[in-house]
Parts: C-alpha cells; structure tokens; sequence
C-alpha cells in the first residue's frame, strides 16, 4: 500500500537524524536505564527537593505540581526513602506520597500500608494523596487502592515536566544539558525516542486528500495481526511446554477458548478478567502464566492453608520470584507488552525464527522453575 510506504519513507529520515546523534548518556553509562531507585527516584527527587543542589529552590518542585494536578501548602519537606516510601512531600497539613514503579508492580498491601503510616502521623485521609508513578500510568495492582491512587506516567507527565523545567533553565548550560540528557532516557525507556516533528509530520500527511480514511479502514486488519500474534504465542509456548507437563488454558469469563479471550482483551475497554494456562504442580499449588498488559507467570496456591515449608522452598528458588502473599511471580527476562503493542520484542514475535528463540527462552525457565520446586519438596520429603 502506497500510504504505508510514504510513511515508512517519514519515520526512515527520523531514524536516520536519530542516529546521528550521539548516544552519550551519563544516565545510561553511570546506571542500568530501568534503575527506579538509584537512577530515577534519586533524581527525580533531588530536583523536587527545595534544597537541592539545582538551586532552583521550589521551581522544579511547583512545576511537578503543576503538571500532575495537585497542591500543597507552604513549608513542603521532601524526602526521599522515608518510612521506605519512594519519595514523600510533607507540609503541616497535607502530604503526598510518590510511589515509582519501572519494571516493577506495588507489592500486597504496599500502598496502603503506606497510607496508614502517614495517617498515624496524624494526617486526615482526604490530606494524603498517593501519587503512582509509572512507565504508562499502569494503576497499582492493590484493588482497594485504585480508587484513591493519582496514576501518573514517565511517558506524559514526567516527560512534559523536563520539558518545562528546561525552558526555565535555559540560560544555565550545565543544568539545562543535564535535563536534556535525562529526557532523553526517559523518552527512550517510554519508546519515543521519535522526534515531535515525526508525528507532526505524519499528522500533516493523514489530512491530506483520503489518506486518513484508508488508515482507519485498516484497523480491523491490525486487530486480526494483533490477535494472531497473540495466538501463536500461546501455542508456541504450550507446545514447548508440553512434553513436560499438561498445562491447560484458563478464564475468568466464561470464555470456550484461547481465541475469545484474546479478542474479547482486545476489544473491551472494561471488565477484562485474568485468562492464561496452568499447571497442577501438587494439591493447592498450580503454576500459571497469565496476562494482564504483560506476560507474568508463577505459582499460586488455591486457598489460604499454605505448609510454612512449602512456602520457604519457593522463597529459596532464588529465581527472582516476588512474593505477594500467597502467589509467587515474576516477568520473562524480556517482557511482552500485548497492550501497548509498542515495543520491539513485540514486534520481533512476527519472525518466527526470533519468536522460537524467546518462546523457548520463557518455556526453559518455567520449567527450570517447577523441576526446582520438585527438587525441593522431595528433600523435604526425605
């Protein structure tokens, strides 16, 4: 289609101007780019800090407000890892409370036992705001929490922050380039490492003549895409799982198979329940993969009368499974976005040669996973 060509000529010309930027970072040399706690709280806290070594006194501080939509009163203190809270703002009568989350979801109970700390400090509860920080303003997993919780994102509001905390700082080169560079690595790790004027341009493009009609006419034809990559994905992967243990597909919707769960999450704005495979690994243990916006997987007992030892040989696994009380999970090496669409290791499960490879990447560890949970329980039974 000739429309398709046109704009992979637009995004071609911006790949090439990217490319000849440099890719100097200090972000990136000095951290691992996804570091929420020694990278991104750190900084971002450093530069809502009224004391900080900006010397900006409040004004990154009172443009973050701003920008999330929220006020404080005078004599704000900002704090950093206080009552192991991310980041926590405290005036006389209000507080705020940052939780920032990369590559990580908030814990069982994480938030509102946060909440309950700063109310026994004395807080009313309609003067404590949870601020929930995220790649693309995912809310937090806490059901009770949702209603309350303000979901923010690196992709808008952090971004749109930067932006204008460096047109304030433009007649100071050092801090003005420091900011530059961590925009830069928050639009890349948000993947918009696009120019503006690529959208712009593409913008332009659609309006002209039918051309925004024809795009729209495809969307159907990108949900079948969608659906299908989706679907060879779960087959891949129980085809490798297989020969090692009989896992079987699941809902929480009544759904008759894989595929109507697959479209009824792509199609619903609401109401999208849990759906996945699993495994009977003994009585009350199953093993699970499961998505949501990613592929997560892991066990879960069935009900609430857990053996203490059952539970220590999976907090021993030491395969990084975080632990939310009775279900112990964790994301692939490479996480799959099936929401957003928007990411490379998406895209790379249209190769087959490629999906093979991290289908099989996924399907070792699962069953590295449960073969070490056996491995543990038949010590145990010795």
């Amino acid at each position: 289609m000739q429309i398709l060509k046109e704009i992979a000529n637009i995004e071609d010309r911006y790949i090439d101007k990217e490319e000849s930027i440099s890719n100097f970072n200090i972000f990136s040399i000095l951290r691992k780019e996804s570091d929420e706690v020694n990278l991104h709280s750190k900084f971002i806290f450093e530069l809502l800090n009224p004391e900080g070594s900006h010397g900006k006194n409040s004004l990154f501080f009172f443009f973050f407000l701003d920008e999330i939509g929220l006020d404080i009163g005078v004599e704000e203190k900002v704090f950093r890892e206080r009552y192991n809270i991310d980041i926590l703002i405290e005036s006389s009568k209000e507080v705020i409370i940052v939780e920032n989350k990369i590559l990580t979801q908030d814990h069982s109970s994480q938030l509102s036992r946060y909440f309950k700390i700063i109310k026994n400090r004395g807080y009313k509860e309609r003067d404590i705001k949870i601020v929930y920080l995220t790649l693309f303003g995912t809310p937090p997993i806490e059901k009770d929490m949702q209603r309350i919780v303000l979901n923010i994102s690196y992709r808008d509001n952090i971004v749109n922050w930067i932006l204008k905390s460096i047109e304030a700082v433009s007649d100071i080169p050092a801090l003005k380039e420091v900011l530059v560079q961590y925009l830069s690595l928050v639009k890349k790790i948000t993947n918009q490492s696009k120019e503006r004027e690529y959208i712009l341009e593409v913008k332009e493009f659609l309006l002209k003549e039918n051309n925004l009609k024809r795009v729209i006419s495809i969307f159907p034809a990108i949900e079948e895409a969608k659906v299908e990559i989706q679907f060879v994905f779960w087959k891949n992967l129980l085809s490798k799982l297989y020969p090692y243990y009989d896992f079987k597909f699941y809902n929480s919707n009544g759904d008759k198979g894989l595929k109507e769960s697959i479209y009824r999450y792509y199609r619903l704005k609401k109401n999208i329940k849990d759906f996945g495979i699993e495994y009977k690994v003994e009585e009350n243990l199953y093993f699970f993969v499961e998505l949501r916006d990613n592929i997560y997987y892991g066990f879960y007992f069935y009900d609430d009368i857990v053996e203490d030892s059952k539970k220590e040989i999976l907090d021993n696994l030491d395969m990084g499974l975080i632990n939310e009380g009775n279900i112990y999970w964790k994301y692939p090496y490479k996480k799959l976005n099936f929401r957003a669409f928007n990411h490379q290791n998406i895209f790379d499960l249209i190769d087959e040669e490629r999906r093979n490879i991290y289908i099989s990447e996924i399907s070792n560890e699962i069953i590295q996973l449960i073969s070490n949970y056996n491995k543990g329980l038949l010590c145990l039974e010795q």
